[in-house]
């Protein structure tokens, strides 16, 4: 009898409901994501066209990327058969009828699987986090929007919310940030229409209830609402609305978010993500695969059935806007950062000052280059396929913005100003502050990560 594995590695490339391996996948550091779920499957880099959508070879299988030069020679009903591979370069899977007169499609052999490029998720390697935990995370979210008395942005794109008490918070947990990534990227909106789920905390089921926040029968909160009735009694909506949000409109859909609110989701992904890795088209695509963002999308795919988030709405993507966002009390377009101090062009080692610093200032040209943040020009996987394709629009654009906003990321959390240096927010060197001798020194002899 015929067997047919053509879309076996397909579907957990896509689909993410392959078996799941042995095992936790990394967590990536933090405490805010749950240790929850499994590894499904292995994600590969593969061939995408202009909107990232896989693109097929005549056999109908993905292409996966190849991360070396090599070869496999397979024996077939018609005698052997040899499958080459290049660097670089994109190679199609086994499909071809064995000796035993069985079909084998789009295999991916021992052999091969050594070729292929796995996508590493870090932080972001939920597998299927159960609907409980982004919801709680989702919930706190809103519950500090819904305090607020004025929301703004930090320069990495990231809420930045301030109190009644004058006190001022990011939102900065990663489950919170994804959370409100998948909430925007499926629905078009960040307002909870269901509010009857329990809250179950920040475990699975199948962990038990947190200490002390276990399930509940409250209603879940609503962006701008402060009662259970649900009537709009903060300003939370209304501060979204100033900074270009129009996120407190339940009538919306994904297809309604406009360039503006696909700059805040890429910031919303970096927050997310490991601040030492990086953001890839493959990772951005995966991801809206396994929270059902694409399942809500517009873009038909290569199977029956399915689609793909359309990004083609985010054009002309430039860092300029970085020239626009600041933090301290610096410049627009200037973070308020720990730099390394410079004393007759050498670096003093475990010395530092507390400095204004362009956001978009490094220059490798430099004789002493500023020590700010380096952003990464993405490039595609593959070498040769042409395919009209830029970094300024599209799904690659967004993938540029999300990893431009995780390097500006790391770069405030490796440098970011102590502190106790808050309560006066004058930019001047830590010497210049009206602090001890010994709190200068142990400010100064630490990289504050």
């Amino acid at each position: 009898m015929a067997k047919s594995i053509k879309w076996l590695f397909f579907l957990g490339l896509i689909f993410i409901m392959a078996a799941p391996v042995a095992g936790k996948g990394p967590g990536g550091g933090g405490e805010e994501i749950p240790d929850i779920g499994e590894l499904y499957g292995d994600l590969y880099v593969i061939l995408r066209d202009v909107d990232g959508v896989p693109m097929l070879d005549g056999q109908g299988c993905i292409q996966p990327i190849s991360s070396m030069d090599g070869s496999v020679t397979l024996e077939t009903e018609d005698g052997p058969l040899t499958i080459v591979a290049l660097e670089g370069e994109p190679f199609s899977l086994a499909t071809y009828t064995d000796t035993a007169g069985d079909l084998v499609e789009c295999e991916l052999t021992e052999d091969m699987a050594e070729w292929a490029q796995a996508v590493d998720f870090g932080r972001l390697n939920l597998g299927r986090a159960p609907d409980e935990v982004i919801n709680h995370a989702f919930d706190e979210a809103i519950k500090s929007m819904n305090l607020a008395t004025a929301i703004g942005i930090d320069p990495v794109g990231r809420l930045v919310l301030t109190f009644g008490d004058g006190t001022v918070k990011t939102i900065d947990a990663p489950a919170e940030n994804l959370a409100l990534y998948v909430k925007m990227m499926k629905d078009g909106h960040w307002i909870t229409v269901d509010t009857t789920v329990a809250d179950r905390g920040g475990k699975p089921p199948d962990k038990g209830p947190p200490e002390g926040d276990g399930p509940s029968d409250e209603p879940r909160p609503v962006l701008g609402c402060a009662d259970p009735e649900c009537e709009q009694t903060t300003n939370a909506i209304t501060y979204l609305n100033a900074l270009g949000y129009d996120l407190g409109d339940e009538t919306r859909t994904n297809s309604d978010l406009t360039h503006l609110e696909l700059q805040l989701a890429a910031a919303l992904l970096a927050a997310a993500a490991d601040k030492t890795g990086n953001i890839t088209l493959d990772k951005v695509v995966y991801i809206n695969s396994v929270y059902d963002i694409n399942q809500a999308g517009t873009l038909p795919g290569e199977v029956e059935g399915k689609t793909y988030f359309d990004f083609g709405g985010f054009t002309n993507y430039s860092r300029n806007l970085y020239d626009l966002r600041s933090s301290g009390n610096c410049t627009a377009g200037q973070i308020w950062v720990l730099q390394p101090d410079i004393e007759s062009g050498v670096e003093v080692p475990n010395h530092f000052e507390a400095q204004c610093m362009p956001i978009l200032g490094y220059n490798p040209q430099d004789e002493i280059p500023l020590n700010a943040v380096r952003f990464t020009n993405m490039v595609e996987a593959y070498d040769t396929v042409p395919i009209a394709y830029d970094f300024v629009n599209n799904v690659r654009a967004f993938t540029q913005a999300a990893d431009d906003a995780l390097q500006v990321l790391e770069y405030i959390h490796n440098y970011k100003v102590p502190e106790v240096l808050y309560a006066d927010v004058e930019i001047e060197t830590l010497a210049d502050k009206n602090l001890s001798s010994t709190t200068v020194d142990t400010v100064r002899q630490a990289k504050w990560r």
